[in-house]
């Protein structure tokens, strides 16, 4: 249910007591700092000051380029160059432009929160753990993630394909000189963690220390 706050019963009181005003002929001096007192809250949202949230030192794009790959790689799963090279191939989508008056925020921030969520498991992937590392709603967190993962799937067929057959015969012929024959690629062996067993075929992302990952 929608939380009401303390100013709307005061100004609802206050308004019963202007209704009691008009109805008498005789006004008091503490009644008239009451209708004073309604007119002051009519004019204000809020009844105390609002404080601004200071912005995180990660969001702001000008401070992600300065990070060494090794301190990137602590927030993002990736590097430096890699990471530039999401954002130019991104940062023209039109999902991260409109024509509102509100501005967005840059794609290359937006690629970041997404990384550090998508990079995270656990605990560490809570929206309210994010919110606090980037002082961002959690919100803002899931709609920076669809936004990110909507620009990067359009480019699904153009950078993960099946090797041609040329290409199998190559990878096949040095994969045969090390290992073993019919064999046309090997995994770099990086896991990547699910929260969860798999509602298809779950038995085949469970591993010998009882994880849940894929490849």
């Amino acid at each position: 249910m929608p939380k009401t706050s303390a100013r709307i019963p005061l100004l609802h009181q206050l308004n019963n007591m202007q209704n009691i005003l008009f109805m008498k002929s005789d006004i008091d001096s503490d009644l008239e700092v009451d209708l004073s007192l309604l007119k002051h809250l009519s004019t204000q949202r809020y009844l105390t000051p609002r404080k601004k949230n200071p912005s995180s030192y990660i969001y702001n794009s000008s401070n992600l380029v300065p990070l060494s790959s090794h301190k990137l790689k602590q927030l993002f799963p990736t590097t430096n160059e890699y990471f530039q090279r999401l954002v130019a191939l991104i940062q023209d989508d039109t999902i991260f432009h409109n024509s509102s008056i509100f501005k967005q925020r840059v794609p290359d921030i937006k690629l970041a929160v997404a990384l550090a969520q998508l990079g995270s498991n656990g605990n560490g992937a809570s929206l309210g753990k994010l919110g606090i590392l980037f002082v961002v709603s959690n919100g803002a967190i899931v709609l920076y993630t669809q936004a990110i993962i909507k620009a990067l799937i359009k480019y699904e067929k153009e950078y993960i394909i099946w090797p041609n057959s040329q290409k199998q015969l190559e990878a096949s012929q040095v994969i045969l000189a090390k290992v073993f024959p019919g064999c046309v690629g090997l995994i770099d062996g990086s896991l990547i963690p699910l929260s969860q067993r798999t509602p298809r075929d779950g038995e085949a992302y469970f591993d010998h220390k009882s994880r849940y990952l894929c490849y």
